[in-house]
């Protein structure tokens, strides 16, 4: 059994008002429970996990040695910045909605079990949720560097499939599981009136804020040339209204800790409905970046990953080939073009105008003096040399990219 990678709480919260509350749970106030709810026994032993820097994530271990997972948000309600953000209620209802989503098919997405939501925020301090721990192993490079090559199929074989298993849920279903008052924009009234498709949506909000923050730094360079191309290239929404991840990267799933299949899909905070073309992009673009740029990446790791890399292209296109088969059915029914492969340099596009973005946006907090990260200087510079690479793919000259 591996071991969670935890250190003692470094974000703290009320301990004693949680033991309160899981000793009278029949009483619980503001509580939303999920479909399974375990007996807590006290006291609680409490770590913290090193990631979940966004909404602070902790093991704890009850007296009987049951394990799970309390996850919070970073400040009290009224202290957040925007009411959209670090929306982990979101994040709850929609984990428990796929596990009911997940009921009568034979191909589930793996989430971790739901105990409950508690938007009481007298009781800890912040509004949280406890989930299963979930003992899996996680891999921070999707170079999968080290392993064998028979092994790194079997490896991408599951990833395919749950990727797949993610497009392919009764969306139906799901947003009936859904609260209007946290998903007001998946009420059929509201999605109904939603104008233009998926992608033209988001090049809309891209702009919007690149706009915002060039008042601040620097303009992306080529913006508007790599918007008007990607609306012109950018393929229709699926026939079928598609869940999207939202963050579908190496880091956010867990692997069996003995074998090559996908036990969890975690950090649902940015799912959508949209096009499925987007989390694949997601996954898959660092095959085609710039080694020195996965470097800066996935650092401090080490990898030779990269578009320099012999066959690094092709096997994007093996693996795109790979989820088509495990989703079974075309995403356009009238538009047999509508597929991964031939769209794939639009979402490798999109991915990196996304980038350049959030490049952009830690460039703005940089001049403001509130950028935390040590690497932040690094990650800001990136958004004036990426708009490069861009229009290298759109010229198919990739690989000439250098960043």
């Amino acid at each position: 059994m591996s071991q969670p990678d935890v250190t003692e709480v470094r974000n703290s919260f009320d301990t004693q008002g949680l033991e309160r509350y899981l000793s009278n749970l029949s009483n619980a106030h503001h509580t939303t429970f999920g479909l399974n709810k375990p007996n807590f026994k006290l006291p609680l032993t409490i770590k913290q996990f090193k990631f979940g820097q966004s909404n602070p994530t902790y093991f704890i271990t009850d007296a009987n040695g049951f394990e799970f997972v309390l996850r919070r948000k970073p400040v009290a309600n009224d202290k957040l910045v925007s009411k959209s953000a670090h929306a982990i209620e979101r994040e709850f209802f929609m984990l428990r909605g796929i596990q009911v989503c997940n009921k009568p098919r034979t191909k589930k997405v793996p989430v971790p079990d739901l105990y409950l939501l508690c938007e009481d925020e007298s009781v800890i301090g912040f509004v949280f949720y406890l989930m299963e721990y979930v003992n899996g192993r996680q891999i921070k490079n999707p170079s999968m560097q080290g392993m064998s090559e028979s092994d790194a199929k079997l490896h991408w074989d599951s990833i395919m499939e749950t990727i797949s298993s993610v497009h392919s849920l009764d969306p139906d279903t799901l947003i009936k599981e859904l609260p209007a008052n946290h998903f007001p924009q998946f009420q059929p009234e509201k999605m109904a009136k939603s104008s233009g498709s998926y992608f033209q949506r988001q090049i809309r909000t891209l702009s919007s804020v690149a706009n915002l923050q060039s008042k601040v730094v620097d303009p992306i360079p080529h913006f508007d040339q790599i918007c008007k191309w990607l609306l012109e290239k950018a393929p229709n929404d699926p026939s079928k209204k598609s869940l999207i991840h939202g963050d579908f990267k190496i880091d956010n799933v867990l692997f069996d800790v003995n074998e090559p299949k996908i036990v969890a899909v975690l950090d649902w905070e940015l799912c959508t409905f949209g096009h499925p073309l987007f989390d694949l992009a997601n996954f898959l673009q660092p095959f085609q970046l710039p080694n020195q740029l996965n470097l800066l990446l996935y650092k401090p790791d080490k990898t030779d990953m990269g578009i320099e890399k012999p066959g690094s292209l092709d096997s994007i296109y093996d693996k795109l080939a790979i989820y088509q088969s495990k989703l079974g059915y075309n995403w356009n029914d009238n538009d047999p073009s509508n597929n991964a492969s031939d769209n794939w340099n639009v979402g490798f596009v999109f991915g990196l105008l996304r980038l350049c973005v959030i490049s952009q946006g830690i460039a703005m907090r940089v001049a403001k003096g509130s950028a935390s990260s040590g690497d932040a200087a690094g990650y800001a510079k990136l958004y004036l040399h990426l708009p490069d690479l861009a229009l290298n793919t759109i010229n198919d000259k990739v690989q000439d990219s250098k960043l």
